[in-house]
């Protein structure tokens, strides 16, 4: 009875107005079932590298890992790359170009302001000359009301959902809507993040988190081993080798790390050179060179990643070929480039093609130097990763594969491939463009433009007793730590 009459209190102020509905629910749920019960020791999170920006609009995944506590978009991703419901709860077309979305009532930012429509239009208007490449397909967005508007893309494009998971709304001053909001920022330190106790969806286990940067190596693992972390970001290879395997967690990263040819060059555009060097690297050896902590690629992309063809098969090393020095002593005078990190990789595939018959010069670049060598088509050889941080193989296309892409630069060229790379741009249907993409990796692994290498992957030291699972998209989120 008593339960009866606080309930029915609660309805009938809230019907006369005294207080939101949302509040009612909340409130009275509780009243009823008890409080959110935090965990009142802080979650300690540790990195080696500062963030650089906490606002919406810094979106490398090292700002990420601390800013998608505070932000978020109208949609998201799980932790296996699957868009899944934000700030809007439903999504459709009504034509081609045309998106609608019904938006999530009783939202609050931090400040404890309404999420509403309107602060789409705010968010959009602050963004779009911040996060050009991710907004500018959008021609407009329209208000229908309060919780409905209207996405308008100037071409049809299939990767809008993608593209939102990274466009967050917010307020000034760092206000979002996420289940942290910021305590204290150390610039180049620490960010103390509190739960927000009016979160729309699901509290935090942890009332406090801290993201703390530590640079030092010897420090980081001497903090780990007396338990001052929680969960350690960026784990070498060497340190989780050391490590009881209970608290090393890993996941592949997304990011494939590959051999590319210069395909308009005199030497390589031979198919029979490309399909002979494919058979002199051993998988089996690149994987050890990793410590393990790789595989063996089968193509440019991952598996978990929008068009991924799981018909293509790994390559195949050949030991006869490789010691019977298939390119006739010719000693081609070629060169290697490739970033420096690739160092032990490189020396191991300079040594099987100097074995088959190849002069190689060593030539290590930084970072920079080797992007303006794909850019500018200047490279016989070279190795690079690509990570498909959206879950799709599109960029990766547009980037390497496509004859105007940004890091092709006159290096392949096939008018057929183009053309399907320019339909997948714009095509709606998910089914239909999944089998557009398959064929494409299907007939990129047939026409031999580079050997896939292997997957790289992630890894973090976890304290006993705290439960949590990485992502694939490398975020480490305190909301999802037990």
């Amino acid at each position: 009875m008593k339960k009866n009459i606080i309930i029915g209190l609660l309805i009938l102020l809230a019907l006369i107005g005294y207080i939101k509905k949302d509040f009612v629910i909340e409130k009275s749920k509780n009243f009823l079932f008890g409080a959110q019960q935090y965990k009142e020791e802080v979650l300690t999170i540790v990195l080696n590298t500062p963030a650089t920006d906490l606002s919406p609009y810094a979106l490398n995944l090292n700002n990420l890992i601390r800013t998608a506590n505070i932000y978020e978009g109208f949609v998201g991703f799980d932790k296996n790359l699957k868009i899944i419901p934000a700030l809007a709860v439903s999504w459709g077309n009504i034509d081609p170009k045309t998106w609608e979305f019904k938006l999530r009532k009783g939202v609050s930012f931090h400040n404890r302001s309404d999420f509403t429509a309107n602060s789409v239009i705010e968010s959009f208007e602050e963004s779009k000359d911040r996060i050009g490449t991710i907004l500018d397909t959008i021609e407009e967005i329209k208000v229908i009301d309060d919780y409905n508007i209207q996405i308008i893309t100037k071409n049809p494009d299939p990767l809008l959902l993608s593209k939102l998971t990274k466009f967050y709304i917010s307020r000034p001053n760092n206000i979002g809507t996420g289940s942290y909001k910021i305590r204290e920022w150390a610039e180049g330190s620490t960010l103390d993040l509190t739960a927000f106790t009016d979160y729309w969806g699901n509290q935090p286990n942890y009332r406090n988190a801290s993201y703390k940067v530590t640079i030092n190596k010897t420090q980081r693992e001497k903090d780990f081993d007396e338990s001052k972390t929680d969960i350690l970001i960026a784990v070498p290879q060497e340190t989780a080798l050391e490590l009881p395997k209970d608290q090393v967690k890993t996941n592949y990263s997304l990011e494939v790390n590959f051999l590319m040819f210069k395909m308009d060059d005199d030497l390589f555009s031979q198919r029979n050179i490309r399909e002979a060097i494919k058979t002199i690297f051993d998988p089996a050896q690149i994987e050890s060179i990793g410590n393990h902590f790789v595989r063996q690629a089968t193509q440019f992309i991952a598996p978990g990643v929008y068009g991924y063809n799981p018909d293509i098969q790994p390559f195949e090393y050949s030991e006869t070929n490789r010691a019977k020095n298939i390119f006739g002593n010719r000693l081609e005078k070629i060169t290697l480039d490739y970033s420096s990190s690739y160092q032990t990789l490189s020396e191991y595939l300079i040594k099987q093609l100097r074995d088959a018959g190849f002069s190689v010069k060593d030539n290590p670049n930084s970072p920079q130097d080797l992007v303006n060598k794909m850019r500018n088509n200047e490279s016989r050889l070279f190795i690079i990763g690509w990570q498909a941080e959206d879950g799709d193989v599109q960029g990766f296309l547009d980037a390497f594969v496509h004859s105007k892409g940004e890091f092709n630069g006159g290096r392949y060229a096939n008018s057929e491939i183009d053309n399907m790379i320019e339909e997948a741009r714009q095509e709606m249907d998910p089914q239909k463009r999944l089998t557009l993409l398959q064929n494409i990796m299907q007939k990129l692994d047939n026409e031999l433009i580079g050997i896939p290498l292997f997957e790289s992957s992630r890894l973090y030291a976890v304290k006993r007793g705290v439960i949590w699972e990485p992502r694939l998209d490398g975020l480490v989120l305190a909301v999802e730590v037990e």
